[in-house]
C-alpha cells in the first residue's frame, strides 16, 4: 500500500478518504460506520486508509446520530445471532425462563435500534463449523450474542471470530476472552444480608451451589465469607452459616435438607434446589423458614429477595454489541469489558419483617 500523506489538522471529509482508497463516497461512509453491506475486507482497507489520513470517529456527531435514530423508527441494518448451545432443542422456548427472558430483552432492544435477532442452534443436525462460518457470513451477520449456560463444543471453538463482534453474557464462557454483560452478584449478596438484618433476621442461611458461584464468577461465597467474619465482631447476635452443594440437581436435596435441620436458620438465601427442598419437607415459608430468592422471579410475587432483571441483561447485550459494530471492532478483543447489572430488592411474603411473621397465622408464601 502506497504511503498516503495525512491531511492538515482538520479532519479529512469522506470525499478525500474515497479518492484516497478509489471507491464512492458512500462505500466510505457505509465502512465506516461497520454497515454490514459492506464486505469486511473493504471495510478494513477503508478504515485503514482513514486513519492513515487522520480520520478519528466523532463521538458528537455519533451521539446527535443516535438522538435522531430514537426519534424515528430505524431503518432495518443487519440480522444478529443469538446462539443456543443447549443439545435437546434450538427453540427459545425450550430454553430455561433466564435465557428466554435474556432472548426477549435483546430482541426489543435490537428492534429499537433497527436490528433483527434470530436464535442460531449450535446443534442442528449436520452443522459443522465450517458450515456455520459460511452461514453466518453469507447471511451478513455482522454480531453474536453467546448467553450463559454455554456449552462449548467443537463448533462453537471454531467459529472465526476475526468477522464478527460478539458479547457473552454471565461467565460460563471462560474462552475465548469476549465482552461480557453479567449480574452483579457481590452487591446482590451483600444487599440481601443487609436487607435480611433489616428485617430483624439474625441466624442467616446461605445455601448456594457451587455451580451457581462459578456461573456469577464466585460473586456468592467471597461477599458472604466477609459478611461472616466482619459482621461477627460488629453487628452482636448475627450469625451467617453457609450450605454449600455442588450443583443445582435433585440429587443434592437430602444434603440440603440435613442441613436445614441441623441448623434451623430463621431466614435462607437459596436458588431454586433448595426451594424445593424445603416443599418437600412441608416447612411453611415464612413460618418456619423465610426465603429470599437469590434470583426472584417475577412470576412468583409471593418470594422476595434479588432481582437480577434478566431482560436488562439482554438489552445492555445489544447495546454492547451494537457499539462495537459501529467502531467496527471486530475480533477478539485485545481488553475484554464487562458491564455488571445491579440488580435490586424485591419484596415478597417469603421474607416479611420478623416481628410480622406470628400475625400471617396460616398463610404460607406461594412458591
Amino acid at each position: 500500500m502506497k504511503t498516503i500523506a495525512p491531511t492538515t489538522l482538520r479532519m479529512p471529509t469522506t470525499r478525500e478518504i474515497a479518492a484516497a482508497c478509489g471507491c464512492s463516497q458512500p462505500t466510505v461512509s457505509y465502512a465506516l460506520n461497520g454497515h454490514p453491506k459492506i464486505p469486511a475486507a473493504t471495510r478494513v482497507r477503508v478504515l485503514a486508509v482513514a486513519r492513515q489520513l487522520g480520520w478519528k470517529p466523532n463521538a458528537f456527531a455519533s451521539a446527535w446520530m443516535a438522538h435522531l435514530r430514537t426519534r424515528r423508527t430505524p431503518a432495518f441494518q443487519a440480522t444478529l445471532a443469538f446462539l443456543v448451545a443447549n443439545r435437546q432443542s434450538g427453540r427459545i422456548g425450550d430454553q430455561g425462563m433466564h435465557m428466554q427472558r435474556h432472548f426477549a430483552g435483546a430482541r426489543a432492544r435490537a428492534e429499537e435500534l433497527g436490528y433483527g435477532l434470530e436464535p442460531v442452534w449450535l446443534h442442528e443436525p449436520g452443522l459443522t463449523a465450517r458450515r456455520l462460518n459460511q452461514m453466518l457470513r453469507s447471511r451478513n451477520i455482522p454480531g453474536l450474542i453467546i448467553p450463559g449456560l454455554v456449552d462449548a463444543s467443537d463448533i462453537f471453538q471454531g467459529i472465526d471470530w476475526a468477522h464478527f463482534v460478539a458479547v457473552t453474557m454471565a461467565w460460563s464462557l471462560r474462552s475465548p476472552m469476549l465482552n461480557r454483560v453479567g449480574i452483579d452478584a457481590a452487591h446482590g449478596f451483600d444487599l440481601m444480608l443487609r436487607k435480611a438484618v433489616e428485617l430483624g433476621y439474625r441466624r442467616i442461611g446461605v445455601a448456594v451451589s457451587d455451580e451457581y458461584d462459578a456461573r456469577v464468577n464466585h460473586g456468592v461465597l467471597y461477599p458472604v465469607f466477609y459478611a461472616r467474619e466482619r459482621w461477627a465482631a460488629e453487628m452482636s447476635g448475627v450469625e451467617i452459616r453457609v450450605c454449600r452443594f455442588a450443583r443445582s440437581h435433585m440429587d443434592e436435596i437430602p444434603r440440603i435438607q440435613e442441613w436445614l435441620r441441623e441448623n434451623r436458620p430463621d431466614v435462607v438465601l437459596a436458588e431454586a434446589t433448595v426451594e424445593r427442598a424445603i416443599r418437600q419437607m412441608n416447612w411453611r415459608v415464612p413460618q418456619d423458614v423465610a426465603l429470599v430468592s437469590v434470583d426472584r422471579a417475577p412470576e412468583y410475587p409471593d418470594l422476595g429477595g434479588f432481582n437480577q432483571h434478566h431482560e436488562l441483561h439482554g438489552s445492555v447485550a445489544v447495546d454492547l454489541l451494537v457499539g462495537q459494530i459501529l467502531q467496527n471492532e471486530r475480533g477478539l478483543p485485545a481488553i475484554p469489558r464487562e458491564v455488571l447489572v445491579k440488580g435490586e430488592w424485591a419484596d415478597g411474603i417469603s421474607v416479611p419483617p420478623k416481628a410480622e411473621i406470628a400475625a400471617l397465622g396460616k398463610r404460607s408464601a406461594r412458591l
